[in-house]
């Protein structure tokens, strides 16, 4: 802090020049100055939050959000800022997820700059509780026959809120939940949408399972040679790099080929399946999963592993 100036006035320009009600990065860059405020004790933390002129509710989210992003690398941090929205809202619901979790939503495109409230809020929900999200005829829902008793329609005069429509939606479940039905958003965009939001669902799913499995701290002490012999410069770059670079990467930097299924056989079938889900491509698609039966069709653990990932996380795997 400079000398000869008041910690406080400081204080109060910077929250000035960063608002919640900012760009992304205004909104991150007060949410981590916030945090610094826990370093002051008690009596003049309350000062500098009373002089914030930030009510009590809006200063708490903020504080989440710093505690959240201080986790990220700054690095990480900034590529963070770049895929969410200026809405200090949005940013606090998903701060409800781990931070790496964050940062996989954001480079999977789950989340955008365009992200609403209401879409923060299901997708955080899907990730958190995804046994509660596999809801309509998703279990199945390609291959299940039902039949469309009804349709909920809202006249044209009547605005319904994010909030209001959520609580709808959540009656409507449970009353269908009683009586044995489902409860099926209407999508304009069709089933081919709809297949879509699996494939993106099942991709996100498999690359967070990806990077628990090669870990920053696994790379940094694997071999600078193997690393140079593949050009990977970092543990991002070995999980984004194409399957047969991947799979050469992983041979080598670990005992071979003899010890490639024991150490990554999970880090492959993660692989595998998040390419899967990740390509817009029919024909792509189509040999990883013949690849993936085949792997799975060979090595039982491998598919007792898979199975039961998916079962754990409420998921199936789309047609």
């Amino acid at each position: 802090m400079t000398e000869g100036i008041d910690p406080l006035t400081t204080f109060k320009r910077f929250v000035d020049e960063n608002p919640y009600t900012g760009t992304t990065e205004q909104i991150v860059t007060l949410s981590l100055g916030i945090i610094e405020l826990s370093k002051l004790d008690r009596s003049t933390y309350s000062v500098f939050k009373d002089e914030s002129g930030i009510n009590e509710k809006i200063f708490s989210k903020l504080r989440v959000i710093g505690k959240t992003f201080k986790e990220l690398t700054s690095k990480q941090r900034q590529e963070v800022i770049e895929g969410l929205p200026p809405s200090y809202s949005v940013i606090h619901i998903l701060c409800s997820l781990k931070p790496e979790e964050i940062l996989t939503s954001v480079r999977t495109k789950n989340i955008t700059p365009s992200t609403t409230v209401e879409g923060s809020r299901r997708y955080t929900k899907q990730i958190r509780f995804p046994h509660l999200t596999t809801n309509d005829t998703e279990k199945g829902r390609w291959s299940s026959k039902t039949e469309n008793l009804w349709s909920v329609l809202r006249p044209e005069d009547l605005p319904i809120g994010d909030d209001i429509l959520q609580n709808l939606e959540m009656e409507l479940r449970r009353v269908c939940k009683e009586y044995g039905v489902h409860l099926q958003k209407t999508s304009t965009q069709g089933t081919i949408s709809l297949r879509n939001e699996d494939w993106k669902r099942y991709s996100n799913f498999w690359r967070q399972s990806l990077e628990k499995e090669l870990t920053y701290k696994w790379f940094n002490v694997c071999s600078d040679f193997t690393k140079k012999k593949f050009n990977i410069k970092n543990v991002d770059e070995l999980r984004d790099t194409p399957l047969r670079q991947f799979t050469g990467f992983l041979i080598h930097v670990d005992g071979g080929r003899e010890e490639f299924w024991k150490l990554h056989g999970q880090s492959y079938v993660s692989k595998v399946c998040y390419l899967m889900g990740n390509t817009e491509d029919g024909g792509t698609r189509y040999n990883l999963k013949r690849r993936l039966e085949q792997v799975l069709g060979e090595r039982k653990e491998l598919s007792i592993w898979y199975n039961l990932m998916l079962k754990n996380s409420g998921l199936i795997q789309p047609i």
